[in-house]
């Protein structure tokens, strides 16, 4: 019976470390996340959808850059689509990604008589359908955390989405 305890405890060891380097991590980076977002010194630059999407929604779009001494350390993109909107936020020390803030809203949609689906309801503000949380540490994803579901069921890819975020501060650094 000891062997057996022995062996069990040999196996878990060294998931308890990993889980608490984690959990340090990720509490680095929650306040570097709260010490940018309480500078209210930060240089702000926006772009709108041509100057940084490919294709233009129904809705349009905003890119929004916060610089740091010259350093891009924030940019939140703001995508409107027919249902609502899309917005992700991004957080960046050193020029590295290490934590994003994605939220999808949906309008009220507007059924008639029978139950049939007619339009969205624009004049209310729309819900938040989905929010998700996505720490990384060396251009890795260490943690995620989602609440709700998205409209379309998107699945979030690591690597696509850490390329699309180098692109969007890319576009930032060169337009400032």
């Amino acid at each position: 019976m000891r062997t057996i305890l022995l062996f069990i405890g040999i196996l878990v060891i060294p998931f308890i470390g990993v889980s608490q380097n984690t959990d340090e991590q990720i509490l680095k980076i929650r306040a570097e996340f709260q010490r940018i977002n309480s500078n209210h010194q930060l240089e702000k630059m926006d772009l709108y959808n041509e100057e940084f999407m490919e294709y233009t929604t129904d809705g349009g779009g905003q890119l929004t850059g916060y610089f740091e001494n010259g350093q891009l350390v924030k940019y939140i993109e703001w995508i409107g689509v027919s249902h609502g909107s899309i917005v992700i936020a991004y957080y960046l020390k050193e020029g590295k990604l290490f934590f994003a803030y994605e939220q999808e809203n949906k309008f009220k949609s507007v059924y008639d008589a029978s139950g049939e689906w007619m339009s969205f309801d624009t004049s209310l503000q729309p819900e938040t359908i989905f929010e998700g949380r996505y720490y990384f540490n060396n251009s890795r994803l260490i943690k995620e955390l989602k609440k709700g579901e998205r409209m379309f069921n998107r699945v979030f890819e690591q690597s696509k989405f850490l390329e699309h975020a180098h692109v969007m501060s890319n576009t930032l650094r060169k337009k400032r």
